[in-house]
């Protein structure tokens, strides 16, 4: 199911908190998952209500136009990969907090991806839907062939190494390259440092410091933003080695946590082939 919301958002938007709330609240479960998003993370919503003022109504038609013309020619492209189908899911086109660009969560019973378009805009990723969009229903493809709510599984940090690695791998599939968060010469600094960037991952793992400068969107790490996505999918090609596509989607938690720590290095040698995870 798609619900796009952005035609009521235009009806009632007058560049006003109160015009943002009247919008937000004729879809009261979607306001929760966004309070809610918040919320687990301990900080408050209501810091953020200024967000969608900051973006020009031009920029958020110019998302919203490039993400309907985008989003079929994807989800096509999914389904003769995957054979997962649109019905499968569903896809919400919103103007939110900057949750984010796209996030997977569970929404109306089913595994859903939000598009924000507010968040689209903030980083420019106009001309790059294609992987945004393969990469999220990447998210939807992992949760369905697991049979598991993934965003659950991220709940340990380290996960993300595997979730967001396993995306990153469909969006290659389906896109190749650039992928949607590059930037010239980003995915050549990460091969050249990739042994930098494993011995930081399982640095911060063993000494639980937070992860998310190798993820988010406001960080950088070593002068570089969103290594964690290289780092995730040079994982999973790793294990494309020994594993088909749908084991590698259902490996239990601690197959994954001993095959991590395997390939930034703690145990054997990740560099050798023949190390198994």
């Amino acid at each position: 199911m798609l619900l796009d919301t952005f035609p009521r958002f235009l009806e009632e938007w007058d560049g006003s908190v109160d015009s943002w709330l009247r919008y937000i609240r004729e879809y009261p479960k979607l306001f929760e998952k966004i309070k809610w998003d918040y919320e687990r993370y301990k900080m408050d919503w209501r810091e953020f209500t200024q967000v969608p003022s900051k973006r020009n109504v031009e920029e958020l038609v110019l998302a919203h136009e490039n993400l309907l013309e985008v989003l079929p020619r994807v989800e096509n492209q999914i389904e003769g990969i995957f054979g997962i189908k649109p019905e499968d899911y569903n896809v919400v086109i919103y103007v939110g907090l900057e949750n984010g660009a796209g996030w997977v969560s569970e929404f109306l019973g089913k595994p859903s991806v939000l598009f924000g378009l507010e968040a689209i805009a903030e980083l420019g990723w106009y001309e790059r839907f294609e992987g945004l969009v393969a990469h999220e229903l990447g998210h939807v493809v992992h949760w369905l062939i697991r049979g598991e709510n993934i965003e659950e599984r991220e709940n340990e940090p380290a996960m993300w190494l595997y979730t967001e690695g396993f995306a990153q791998r469909v969006e290659d599939s389906v896109t190749g390259r650039p992928w949607h968060l590059e930037e010239e010469g980003w995915f050549e600094w990460c091969e050249e440092n990739e042994g930098l960037l494993k011995r930081e991952f399982l640095r911060r793992i063993e000494e639980n410091e937070p992860l998310n400068p190798f993820f988010g969107s406001w960080y950088t790490l070593f002068g570089r933003q969103f290594t964690g996505y290289y780092l995730g999918y040079a994982f999973i090609r790793w294990l494309e080695g020994f594993y088909p596509t749908e084991k590698i989607a259902k490996l239990e938690r601690g197959e994954i946590m001993d095959a991590i720590l395997r390939f930034l290095g703690q145990r054997g040698d990740a560099g050798h082939e023949e190390t198994r995870p």
